[in-house]
């Protein structure tokens, strides 16, 4: 966090402009105040990467400062409401039917344990619904072009800005690539994995 009085080595316009716009942050996109110190941590590493590229010729200190804070800012936001992972997307009722496994439905609450993971039902009804989930997951990544299967892969463990970056490919290029994967996966019946 950057405290007041940590000014060492660090512009204090850079320190205020920082700490204001984590302040902002808090309570948007599923932000908390806990969460404030570390936006705060990871936007002031980005300013002083970028800092070194600063020229005097092109803009004013400040404005280059507030222009890196904000992009690195709609970054964050970006990857936080990355539809791929976003957490609002989410859309389904614990009283939904499922197939329970043995010739019944049983409400969606009903294969939920107590920490609201998979569980309920039999061991082997959960064992199995976990498998299918698997084979069916693994059945549509694998039937897609390699594109879009190289950027499921990827977008496992990455936000879109990182895989853009790694290959090397403008972000509006893979907004339309996760569109296509998307469409691919509600044909699969699988938008519940999106």
């Amino acid at each position: 966090m950057v405290s007041q009085n940590s000014y060492d080595g660090i512009d204090k316009y850079a320190a205020d402009l920082i700490r204001h716009k984590a302040r902002q942050l808090v309570g948007k996109a599923g932000f908390t105040e806990d969460d404030r110190p570390d936006l705060e941590q990871e936007l002031m590493i980005d300013l002083l990467q970028r800092m070194r590229h600063f020229n005097p010729a092109k803009a004013k200190k400040t404005t280059f400062m507030a222009r890196i804070v904000e992009r690195h800012i709609s970054t964050i936001l970006e990857a936080r409401f990355a539809q791929c992972r976003d957490w609002r997307l989410c859309q389904t009722s614990f009283n939904e039917p499922l197939d329970n496994g043995e010739g019944d439905t049983t409400e969606r609450i009903d294969f939920l344990d107590s920490e609201g993971s998979l569980g309920g039902g039999t061991r082997e009804t959960r064992e199995r619904l976990a498998h299918e989930i698997r084979m069916d997951l693994g059945q549509a990544i694998a039937s897609l072009p390699e594109e879009l299967r190289d950027l499921c892969l990827r977008l496992h463990d990455s936000t879109m800005a990182e895989v853009a970056r790694e290959m090397g490919i403008p972000r509006t290029t893979l907004y339309d690539r996760l569109s296509k994967l998307r469409d691919a996966f509600r044909e699969a019946g699988l938008e519940d994995y999106l």
